[in-house]
């Protein structure tokens, strides 16, 4: 595809050149015409960018809460809360512990909130690819005392709010929701001779949901939920005459297991993931997170894969239950950061993720010309491309974060053989970065061009597991809309009958037809 689209550019660009005539502007299609103006940017770094900042994008799949957040943010809710910081760990305590800083102090103290901000953040770091690593996950307990649940209508609206001045329309966002309930409870009841098999678990999935602390918990987290995401709403002005950007962006949530913890204990955070789905609207799916390269997550890797595979079928094969979608991390992996006894898990996870625990999407994605298992990793693509498994492609973090980039990134393989992907910022807070900067990534280091762009900004609302069907006839080829719409100019505000029903009735045709009209309102701006 990127290929394709590029040609078309070069043809129109060569019919200049090369003293042929070029065809009149009004019969070169819009998008094409766009295609070329991008491309005539390439020189001007800030064009580009605005350009690209400019653009419609559609909606970020893969975003961690806790890393979202706008570091500077955090240090002024935790100088208001009154927390403190270690001057040697850069930790956060509230209440201050012995020996610690108040944060406040930062405020009037330049050099004291830059050492800050440089701590729980990748600003202004430099050293070696592996210090960079383990900085970046370090971050998240630096400032966790400051990231309270008091603060979750402030966090829902700082991050909502950066993804609507950045032309987005979708989110959704990764995070625990107190999942730990559930693995506390599965880490009482397992016991080592327990078999690891779908009978055990299953009979361990009832006794979990039987504890006598598991449904309060549950209750507890719907009304938080509901709390955090209508006091954003508040936050952001939504409804009055100045709403904030952030009001005009959906918001979906994805239950996340730590993948550190004992398989018992990933099992119970999924049993309680799939539990909170089912009462909280806006959650529609669960992932696994934190560092891949864990000794834990390694040792138990294809168990728990084996384990989410039987909770899918489980809740699957019941009536009247919530489908409950599956994205996971997977072969966010180098070996670099693997001890030489475990390479060999550079050969099978994302496979193990498809094929055994039923993901639907996989993060990062990015050790997937290594994978040796099965038939290989040519196999693996072709069967991502029919099964229609999308990657979330996570450029700042790949680079930052395993030193993958340019060529040695997958992304060009992933669109040689057309397996969806679209762009996402992973935690663009501590990252320093927005979904504007992944573009320009995609830009630049990977030299894609406008069309291809496009063409992510609307996999990604493809493949939201926001509720409802989609726009498109057809998963793979965006153009022809269903019929209820077909007589219909794409993104038009006014529609038939028909085409409102459907609109109205699917929450991701919905989304889908915003962002053409979006699309067509951008690209008429740039050609007129």
């Amino acid at each position: 595809m990127t290929k394709l689209s590029l040609s078309v550019v070069v043809g129109a660009l060569c019919l200049v050149s090369c003293g042929e005539e070029a065809p009149p502007p009004e019969t070169v299609d819009r998008e094409t015409r766009v295609n070329g103006h991008m491309e005539s940017l390439r020189a001007d770094s800030a064009a580009l960018e605005a350009f690209l900042r400019e653009m419609p994008k559609g909606g970020d799949l893969h975003s961690h809460t806790s890393g979202a957040i706008t570091t500077e943010k955090l240090i002024q809710w935790g100088a208001e809360d009154g927390a403190c910081v270690d001057t040697s760990t850069y930790v956060a305590s509230n209440p201050c512990a012995n020996n610690t800083v108040p944060l406040a102090n930062a405020m009037g103290d330049s050099a004291f909130y830059a050492q800050v901000l440089g701590a729980w953040s990748m600003e202004g770091f430099s050293g070696p690819l592996l210090d960079a690593h383990q900085h970046f996950f370090d971050a998240f307990g630096k400032y966790g005392a400051v990231q309270t649940a008091a603060r979750g209508d402030d966090i829902f609206a700082d991050v909502l709010s950066t993804a609507g001045r950045n032309r987005q329309i979708y989110v959704e966002l990764m995070q625990g929701f107190g999942a730990g309930t559930g693995g506390n409870i599965a880490m009482r009841l397992f016991t080592p001779a327990d078999p690891w098999d779908a009978a055990t678990l299953l009979a361990k999935r009832e006794q979990i949901l039987n504890d006598p602390a598991f449904r309060p918990a549950i209750e507890a987290q719907a009304a938080s939920i509901a709390g955090f995401l209508s006091g954003a709403r508040q936050l952001m002005g939504c409804g009055t005459a100045n709403p904030d950007p952030g009001c005009d962006v959906e918001v979906r949530l994805i239950a996340s297991a730590n993948r550190t913890a004992e398989r018992a204990s990933v099992f119970g955070q999924w049993v309680y993931a799939y539990e909170l789905a089912q009462v909280v609207p806006e959650m529609v799916g669960i992932n696994l997170v934190s560092p891949e390269e864990n000794p834990k997550s390694l040792a138990f890797y294809s168990d728990e894969m084996f384990a989410l595979g039987t909770l899918d079928d489980f809740n699957d094969g019941q009536p009247g239950r919530k489908t409950v979608h599956i994205s996971l991390h997977a072969g966010e992996l180098i070996p670099e950061v693997l001890p030489p006894e475990a390479q060999g898990h550079l050969t099978f996870h994302i496979r193990e993720a498809v094929e055994k625990a039923h993901a639907e999407r996989i993060g990062h994605s990015v050790d997937v010309m290594r994978e040796t298992a099965g038939d290989g990793a040519e196999d693996l693509l072709r069967d991502m491309h029919e099964a229609g498994v999308m990657v979330e492609i996570c450029l700042t973090s790949n680079r930052v974060l395993l030193g993958v980039s340019g060529a040695q990134h997958p992304l060009s393989r992933y669109l040689e053989q057309e397996v969806p992907v679209t762009l996402a910022t992973d935690d663009q807070g501590i990252l320093r970065g927005s979904i504007t900067e992944e573009y320009v990534a995609a830009a630049t280091d990977q030299r894609l061009d406008y069309k291809t762009l496009k063409y992510m900004a609307r996999v990604s609302l493809q493949h939201a597991f926001v509720e409802g069907e989609s726009l498109w006839t057809d998963r793979t080829a965006y153009g022809k809309p269903v019929s209820d719409c077909a007589q219909d100019a794409l993104g038009a505000a006014q529609v038939s009958a028909a085409c409102e029903r459907y609109l109205s009735a699917h929450k991701k045709a919905g989304l889908q037809w915003k962002l053409e009209g979006q699309l067509a309102a951008f690209e008429d701006g740039i050609v007129q």
